[in-house]
């Protein structure tokens, strides 16, 4: 049997929710957060961040810092890859690591820019609510990267 392989690239992860029916309840849906400018920004902005250490560094600390802070409700089945990302992008970063597709890489790095900013689809002010839509980022990506986050997790727990 052979396995599907997942999209490789933030284009196609875009044109995969696309042809996602509306939410019927008032979360978003994920065309509208793709579709959505801040989604849109960090989508333009994720290959800067492979040609510049120090901004990648920043976008590290920044979901550091973030996730010290946040609920994991939202993220209850992702939480774990989601730690996978940035743990990879770390690993990628100190030059550890580099067994991941650069289309791959650029969708993790496009739903980390979106999980820090502040101002995307819903406000991370916005109380409970505003972590639903970086959680759906988080689990669009994860479709998209879920079998390189599993070869890196198979690969950290070979160096232990």
């Amino acid at each position: 049997m052979q396995k599907r392989k997942p999209p490789s690239s933030t284009a196609q992860l875009q044109k995969k929710t696309a042809a996602r029916p509306p939410s019927r309840d008032s979360q978003p849906s994920g065309d509208e957060i793709t579709r959505s400018a801040p989604f849109q920004k960090a989508t333009a902005e994720a290959g800067s961040y492979l040609n510049d250490p120090e901004r990648l560094q920043e976008l590290l600390v920044g979901a550091r810092e973030k996730i010290n802070h946040i609920p994991r409700g939202p993220f209850a089945e992702t939480w774990p890859y989601l730690m996978a990302m940035i743990r990879l992008l770390r690993a990628y970063h100190l030059g550890e690591y580099r067994d991941v597709s650069s289309p791959n890489l650029l969708v993790i790095i496009a739903a980390l820019i979106y999980f820090i900013s502040p101002f995307d689809v819903i406000p991370d002010s916005v109380p409970i609510l505003g972590n639903i839509d970086d959680a759906m980022v988080v689990r669009l990506a994860l479709d998209s990267v879920r079998a390189d986050l599993d070869t890196f997790m198979a690969w950290e727990t070979s160096r232990v």
